[in-house]
């Protein structure tokens, strides 16, 4: 327990949802507006390297992930604080899609190489990032799964 009374599971989940939404909020909803800017930190690829219609698909993700997905990690986070079951399962909704995401991230590489469509290639982060992303939320969804009593 931490000194909140909140067991540091939840603690730790809810940091990881507060890191998740400035992180998609800078990497998704910027790119929206500010492509170039955002590839330039990295958190997108860069025009230069991407077939253009790429560029204008990672917009249209960042509009879904802005509507749907930074709603969902806020709402998860306010109900992990308040140790609330809705807050759970908003957990569990966004902790899944956190597998889905790379899993369309790579087939979407992989076919691109395929199609011989100019893109950025996956280095080692893009792998590394989402496979750690993949292994954080399914112990988060195993430990709230456990642990689901503990919330009202």
């Amino acid at each position: 327990m931490t000194r909140s009374g909140r067991p540091i599971g939840v603690t730790t989940l809810i940091l990881f949802h507060l890191f998740n939404l400035i992180i998609w909020f800078f990497g998704q909803t910027l790119a929206i507006f500010y492509y170039d800017m955002v590839a330039e930190w990295g958190l997108q690829e860069p025009r230069v390297l991407v077939d253009p219609v790429i560029v204008e698909i990672n917009r249209a993700i960042a509009i879904a992930d802005t509507i749907l997905i930074l709603p969902l990690f806020l709402i998860a986070t306010i109900g992990l604080w308040g140790m609330r079951f809705w807050g759970v399962v908003a957990s569990w909704i966004v902790l899944g899609w956190l597998w889905y995401f790379p899993l369309v991230f790579w087939s979407s590489q992989a076919l691109y190489a395929a199609a011989d469509i100019r893109h950025a290639p996956t280095g080692m982060v893009g792998i590394l990032v989402p496979a750690a992303l993949c292994v954080i939320a399914a112990w988060g969804i195993w430990y709230l799964y456990r642990n689901r009593a503990l919330f009202d």
